[in-house]
């Protein structure tokens, strides 16, 4: 079966995954300390759900500079010699 055949796993597993990646986000302070945040989820036409997620930072964790944004954000292909799982995944 896929996940289309089963919309009842796919949404209990998808909101099981993104409790963990809020409490990643808003507990652990993975991106720095929230303020508040907003999220909504949508279904897609084949059943699927993604989330829009909007962090406010608090003031002393918010991002000024490019080599900020640099330091959480990467949009290379990872090397298969080093990564090759991260490498098969993308």
């Amino acid at each position: 079966q896929t996940a289309v055949d089963r919309p009842d796993l796919t949404a209990r597993v998808f909101h099981m995954k993104l409790r963990e990646l809020l409490k990643d986000l808003c507990e652990k302070h993975c991106l720095g300390k929230v303020a508040a945040y907003v999220y909504i989820i949508e279904f897609q036409k084949r059943g699927l759900p993604h989330a829009h997620i909007l962090l406010i930072l608090s003031q002393d964790s918010k991002l000024h500079s490019a080599d900020d944004y640099d330091s959480i954000v990467s949009a290379e292909i990872p090397d298969p010699n080093i990564h090759p799982l991260a490498y098969e995944t993308v």
